[in-house]
């Protein structure tokens, strides 16, 4: 089944997305959009991202997903491993709530293979920030975050990498997946034009 719009994985519904990708991402020419024809659900759920040349842009498009439904504290735990690691790109796994009222992310940039990035939000402004390495991104890793009242902690393949204090969202806020293009050196990296790349999650699971 490709490109649906509302599918089951890991026990919950979720739906895909089309329209503009994070704004973050849309400078120096790119132009990052969602295609839902990008997800693929079958044993594993698979997110694509493709860049294109046109003239003096970049065209990403990549992919996103999201659940239907809401979360508040709790373990969250999803596999994944990206293949064709590449400049331009950030891979994700991440709870979001408008205006980033909830946002707890972890994040992959193509420009740093072996680094995750663990961020909580709460609003636009208030937010705590931790980038840890010697995880490459390439290679299957199981990624844990567990959310309460007073922190946020991040775990890579059981292992504990990082808690968080400052900023702790309380919001409710769905859970969701997306692969999406960046042509910046700071973040992201600079776009690489013609490979597609695959975000592949073989599983998502929720404990209250």
């Amino acid at each position: 089944m490709t490109g649906p719009t509302e599918f089951t994985f890991g026990g919950y519904t979720w739906e895909t997305h089309g329209g503009s990708a994070p704004p973050v991402g849309n400078v120096n020419g790119n132009v990052g959009t969602f295609d839902p024809m990008n997800v693929s659900v079958g044993s594993d759920l698979v997110l694509s991202l493709t860049q294109t040349q046109n003239g003096s842009q970049i065209l990403s498009s990549g992919s996103e997903v999201m659940t239907k439904q809401q979360f508040t504290y709790g373990t969250f735990e999803f596999t994944s491993r990206v293949d064709n690691v590449l400049s331009g790109s950030d891979s994700s796994g991440f709870l979001y709530a408008p205006n980033s009222s909830t946002e707890i992310d972890m994040e992959q940039v193509g420009n740093k293979p072996d680094a995750v990035d663990c961020t909580n939000w709460k609003g636009v402004s208030d937010f705590q920030d931790t980038e840890v390495t010697g995880f490459h991104q390439g290679n299957t890793h199981d990624f844990k975050i567990v959310w309460t009242s007073t922190n946020v902690d991040w775990y890579v393949d059981g292992q504990l990498v990082v808690s968080h204090t400052q900023a702790v969202p309380n919001t409710p806020a769905p859970f969701l997946f997306n692969m999406w293009g960046t042509n910046k050196s700071t973040w992201g990296g600079l776009a690489t034009v013609g490979p597609t790349r695959y975000m592949y999650i073989s599983n998502f699971r929720y404990t209250p």
